[in-house]
């Protein structure tokens, strides 16, 4: 009996040792992994997130925004007299600028032009000749057109005029900064 007891022991005793190295080499393994995550968290803090508007500061777009292939050029309210599509001096040196851009750049490409209004409606004074937001968003991507091409030269086949009213709006329309963000025109060159 004494010798089947000294078995057992002997048996527990190595089984004990056998137990000890498995959890010794997982507590290694815990131990590299942990070293590891860490490297990873470190390589990910330093990566920065990138969303398409990001993309607007980076070549080939230089000043202008890029979604993709598409790169975008906003005109405000600012550009325009007031409930009209008539372009004030400063949006005569803007359309300038966008024009030698679009025109040394991106030769032949079709450009999207896009009027957009916040969406307080169209005043009694202007109702005739604009009855909703859809008309004046639309007269002042037409305008844009016009400008481009009757004082820049630049080929009319290569625009589409878009209009959208109100209802495509970047800011909230219920404080006067959102509503001026809102009065803007979109010119898009887009993909080949």
């Amino acid at each position: 009996m004494s010798r089947i007891a000294l078995v057992l022991v002997v048996s527990i005793l190595a089984g004990c040792s056998g137990s000890k190295d498995i959890i010794r080499r997982q507590q290694e393994e815990i131990a590299q992994l942990r070293v590891q995550n860490d490297q990873l968290s470190d390589r990910l803090a330093g990566i920065k997130p990138v969303d398409s508007r990001d993309a607007a500061v980076a070549e080939p777009c230089g000043e202008y925004g890029c979604v993709g292939e598409t790169i975008t050029v906003l005109l405000t309210d600012l550009y325009f007299e007031s409930g009209s599509t008539k372009l004030t001096p400063d949006g005569v040196n803007r359309l300038a600028d966008v024009a030698a851009n679009i025109r040394d750049r991106y030769v032949g490409r079709r450009i999207r032009v896009e009027g957009h209004t916040d969406s307080n409606p169209i005043g009694a004074s202007l109702k005739a000749t604009y009855p909703s937001n859809w008309e004046l968003s639309g007269a002042r991507a037409a305008a844009v057109v016009r400008h481009l091409q009757w004082t820049h030269k630049m080929d009319p086949a290569r625009f589409e005029v878009v209009a959208y009213g109100h209802y495509s709006p970047v800011a909230s329309n219920t404080s006067a900064d959102g509503r001026s963000q809102n009065r803007r025109v979109r010119l898009a060159v887009l993909p080949q």
